[in-house]
């Protein structure tokens, strides 16, 4: 309820004023509201109402009883006495009851009655009863002092919540109730069984009895059986010999009548009965048909008892008088009594004169009557032809026990199969245990597997929400009974509907998607599912099942626009299905394989397409490719055949995108070109990919070049090796990346004879990279060198030729070997500078510093080769005569190291 919504005391008085039907039920909704908090925080020290209920559950804690008193009084005072503190409305209802009951109209008492038997005991309510109580009390007030001695006396064993009065105010109150009506006895006799029979009769079926003590005291007062705080739990047996001023009772059979006739507890009533058979029985004799009737009416086993031995005691009243004297009915009521003795009756009479009960009727008694009368009205209804009691009576008498066994025969046999109809059948699977039973046992005994239409199920599940109390038994029953049908049977449109359900949906998933065949299942439907969370997963396998969809139903656009999405999930599935079921023609729109296959090049390199759409093109052209296709391994998972022509996969197509700046581009051009190289006659460009950016077309020349003449190379991208080109190897020494610098030396080292010679070493020999440098002077050293430095030593062979054995001319004196080293040193160009490596700057190299690296390259050599050290230190000891200061320094400084490296050298010369 939102505060606009709640009612307020001014509500409340404005429909007290018009004596609104509906006052009582306004006042119960009011005292449910929570308490409204003032809008204005409350002065300092000051005391909500909620701080002062916690004041008084504190002082109901004490356990002295005038320090309770004491605490409780001082709380309320201190409450009421601040002025700057708002009252909780609710405080507003006691003047409002106040001034109802002073009203004294039947609407007025009618809504008060109401109150007293109904509201929670909270404060504001709790005063303007107390007040009533009081005036009940001075005014002698029968009905209200009745009705509220009977809640005082019950509420402290009742059930009910919210209470905010005290226990020890109840027991105070009833205390008080007993000696009002104590010494009204003593004092006024006659009136004493009137105010008495006004409590009594509230008294109800769910009364806690040995809460009470007012009740106690009216019918067992003299038994004396009572300690200070309470009776013994049950009434006594014979409530007249010990109820209080028996003679009061004596003077009139009214109140006692009025007890019977209104009460609502069963030991009210037999106070009531005990009492009339004692002082009055000739009232008792006296009693009216119409009278007797009410009685039958009442739930009360004592009063139905009484009934009986009335019936049974006048000759007026012999059964087969009692339809004449309109008591027909009210026997017949006494089927449903709680007494055994009443009951027994009834079915007597019911055998002899109401052998005419409907068949309803006796379905009632055997579903809601006891024992006994379940086995009469079985037995009754046993007598009926089925026919006659029809198939929605029998159905319903297979709930109960004692007519089970018979409805289920009548049904079997009385019927055929035929008559027992779905709708029938799909009633009882919805009912009770005992009929879903029934049901399924005939279903299964009647008709073979698959002969009930599926429409039977497909109803009874799809209903069984409706019947949530059933749900679940009624869902695993069809579920467990359509899974013997085929799904084309049940239907894939509305298999694929149930799919979305939380319990069954994997079960009808599995249906659907093991299924061969699902006729009717519209395409475009299942397509649109895929992009439900819901359905995805089935949507997916049931478009990837050929079995059910073509490619062409699901389209290729389609396709390719599923594996552009971001979602892996999806451009997954979009990838594998085309790979596996799409040829190349079908991604044209002619249908020409050729146009299919540029718009494959074009997915797969173009620069516009997105990555997952690459990704799968790249895969459908290597596994179709008729090559490399078989060793994919998405081929061999698929098991694809190639069917692409290798003239698709041409050099024009794919050199460009070697060099491309995306590395799925570089790599799926790279896994053709290792297959289509030398196809392409592109093996002798494989230099123009050596100084690729990317490693993995580096290595494709690295590969290419280094296995020339290799046993076992791959023919299909490597080089022979009379295809080598000098000029070429040579010029990748200059590369700016390290590995092919260091991949040209490697050739030059295999391949020296064919692509060396010393004025090509002179050229190495002038490289920014001293490691290149290096290896041209000592390739120098070992590949030309005079035979007999030093003396003994022999060429790798034991060759004593002047030609190796990789076909090199040796220079044929150590002078012929200076002579190079003074034309290589003095004639030196300005050198040429490798470009540096990453973050460095690069700069060509002036001659002094290129002459000056050649000096410390020879001088390494002659370190390492005391030979070596020989033949170059006679020209190093010219170049000491250099103008140059740089070049004569360095010239000094190597000399000096060699002669340190290797003493016996001449600075002069050998």
């Amino acid at each position: 309820m939102t505060p606009s919504d709640a009612l307020s005391a001014a509500d409340l008085e404005r429909l007290a004023r018009a004596e609104a039907p509906d006052l009582a039920e306004s006042v119960l909704a009011f005292l449910d509201q929570p308490d409204r908090t003032s809008d204005t925080p409350l002065p300092q020290g000051a005391l909500s109402f909620d701080a002062l209920k916690q004041l008084l559950e504190q002082a109901r804690a004490d356990g002295d009883k005038a320090g309770r008193r004491k605490g409780s009084h001082e709380a309320w005072q201190r409450f009421l006495a601040q002025k700057d503190v708002p009252l909780p409305p609710r405080l507003l209802l006691a003047d409002l009851l106040v001034s109802l009951y002073e009203k004294n109209t039947e609407p007025a008492r009618a809504a008060l009655i109401t109150l007293v038997k109904e509201a929670p005991l909270k404060f504001g309510l709790w005063a303007g009863l107390k007040r009533i109580y009081k005036l009940a009390e001075a005014r002698h007030d029968a009905e209200m002092f009745g009705a509220l001695a009977w809640r005082f006396d019950t509420e402290r064993g009742g059930r009910r919540r919210n209470r905010e009065v005290s226990g020890g105010t109840l027991t105070y109150l009833q205390r008080r109730a007993w000696r009002f009506l104590r010494h009204l006895g003593a004092a006024v006799p006659e009136l004493y069984p009137q105010f008495a029979v006004e409590v009594l009769r509230h008294y109800d079926l769910e009364t806690t009895w040995a809460q009470c003590w007012v009740a106690h005291h009216l019918w067992a007062h003299n038994s004396k059986g009572y300690s200070a705080s309470r009776f013994p739990i049950q009434p006594p047996n014979d409530m007249v010999k010990q109820r209080m001023y028996p003679d009061a009772w004596k003077r009139s059979p009214d109140a006692l009548m009025r007890l019977l006739d209104t009460c609502q507890s069963d030991p009210a009533a037999k106070f009531a009965i005990q009492g009339l058979r004692k002082d009055f029985p000739e009232a008792l004799r006296k009693v009216t048909p119409a009278w007797l009737d009410r009685l039958a009416r009442r739930p009360l086993g004592s009063a139905h008892d009484f009934l009986v031995e009335t019936l049974q005691g006048s000759p007026d009243f012999h059964q087969g008088k009692l339809r004449a004297a309109g008591l027909h009915e009210a026997v017949l009521a006494l089927l449903f009594s709680p007494s055994d003795k009443a009951r027994a009756y009834a079915i007597e009479y019911a055998r002899g004169h109401a052998q005419d009960l409907a068949a309803d009727r006796l379905a009632d008694l055997v579903e809601k009557g006891e024992s006994d009368v379940q086995k009469f009205a079985a037995a009754a209804l046993e007598k009926h032809k089925p026919r006659d009691l029809g198939l929605p009576l029998l159905g319903r008498l297979l709930n109960s026990k004692p007519t089970a066994a018979f409805a289920a025969k009548a049904l079997e046999q009385s019927f055929d199969r035929a008559e027992i109809t779905h709708d029938f059948l799909r009633e009882l699977l919805w009912g009770t245990n005992e009929q879903l039973n029934w049901a399924k046992n005939y279903v299964s005994s009647k008709y073979a597997a698959g002969e009930m239409p599926a429409d039977f199920w497909k109803v009874a599940l799809t209903e069984a929400k409706q019947r949530s109390s059933r749900q679940r038994i009624v869902e695993d029953t069809a579920m467990k009974a359509l899974s013997t049908y085929k799904p084309a049977d049940i239907g894939p449109e509305w298999l694929l509907d149930l799919v979305a359900h939380p319990r069954l949906g994997r079960q009808a998933a599995q249906w659907l998607t093991r299924a061969d065949s699902l006729p009717g299942l519209d395409v475009e439907r299942v397509k649109a599912l895929v992009f439900n969370g819901k359905f995805r997963s089935t949507a997916l396998e049931l478009l990837g099942n050929r079995k059910l969809f073509t490619a062409r139903q699901l389209t290729v656009p389609w396709l390719l626009a599923l594996a552009r999405r971001a979602d892996p999930q999806l451009h997954e599935f979009a990838h594998r299905y085309l790979l596996a079921n799409v040829v190349p023609a079908d991604f044209s729109d002619s249908g020409d394989a050729d146009a299919g296959l540029e718009r494959l090049f074009d997915l797969a390199l173009g620069a516009k397409q997105p990555p997952p759409v690459r990704a799968f093109a790249q895969t459908y052209l290597r596994c179709h490719h008729p090559g490399i296709g078989p060793e994919q391994p998405e081929s061999k998972s698929y098991e694809l055949r190639p069917r692409a022509p290798r003239k698709a996969y041409s050099a024009e197509r794919l050199w460009p995108a070697l060099f491309d700046e995306r590395d799925d581009v570089r790599r799926f051009a790279l896994t053709i070109a290792r297959s289509e190289l030398r196809a392409w006659g592109y093996q002798t460009r494989v230099y123009e990919l050596a100084d690729s950016d990317a490693k993995e077309i580096r290595n494709l020349a690295y590969d290419a070049l280094l296995n020339a003449g290799e046993p076992g190379a791959d023919a299909r991208h490597t080089l022979q090796p009379d295809e080598l080109d000098a000029g070429k190897v040579f010029a990748l020494t200059e590369s700016t990346k390290r590995s092919t610098r260091e991949v040209a030396v490697e050739l030059i080292r295999r391949h020296y004879a064919r692509l060396g010679g010393a004025e090509r070493l002179s050229g190495l020999m002038q490289s920014a990279d001293r490691e290149v440098g290096l290896f041209a002077v000592r390739l120098l050293w070992e590949k030309h060198r005079p035979l007999h430095l030093p003396e003994g030593w022999k060429p790798a062979g034991g060759g004593k030729d002047e030609r190796e054995a990789g076909g090199t001319t040796r220079f044929s004196d150590v002078e012929a070997l200076r002579t190079f080293l003074r034309r290589m040193m003095f004639g030196l160009p300005p050198g040429r500078a490798k470009e540096a490596r990453e973050g460095d700057v690069q700069r060509r190299l002036s001659a002094s510093v290129a002459k000056r690296r050649v000096v410390e390259l020879v001088r390494d050599l002659g370190l390492e080769d005391e030979s070596f050290a020989r033949v170059v230190a006679p020209v190093l000891g010219e170049f000491t005569g250099s103008v140059a200061k740089g070049e004569w320094q360095s010239c000094l400084a190597s000399l000096v190291q060699l002669r340190a490296a290797h003493p016996s050298v001449q600075l002069g010369g050998i």
